[in-house]
């Protein structure tokens, strides 16, 4: 005897007219490059962390394209590894080491 399927185990199906718009125009292609460093801050986050792609908007090939040029501007320093949010700036209570209650 046969099992009924069962239709839980689905995709849930984008609704029709629904496309997912991509973030990067055509002609801005030319602009995920390591060098553009404005351009590539606004898929990260503030504390430094490539956006997802479900997020950014990104085909699978930008996405990827976009990690890697991020991470070669991060190699040469013309972007930060942590968000500015993050960064000492002396305003921060002093840490405590173990040999401080001795």
């Amino acid at each position: 005897m046969a099992r009924p399927r069962t239709s839980s185990k689905r995709k849930p199906v984008r609704p029709v007219g629904k496309r997912k718009r991509r973030q990067i125009k055509p002609e801005d292609e030319g602009r995920l490059i390591y060098r553009d460093p404005e351009f590539l801050l606004q898929f990260l986050s503030p504390r430094g962390k490539i956006r997802a792609r479900r997020q950014t908007g990104l085909s699978r090939r930008q996405q990827a394209r976009l990690a890697r040029e991020v991470k070669v501007a991060r190699e040469l320093a013309i972007l930060p590894y942590v968000g500015e949010d993050r960064r000492g700036d002396g305003d921060e209570r002093p840490r405590r080491r173990r040999d401080d209650d001795r």
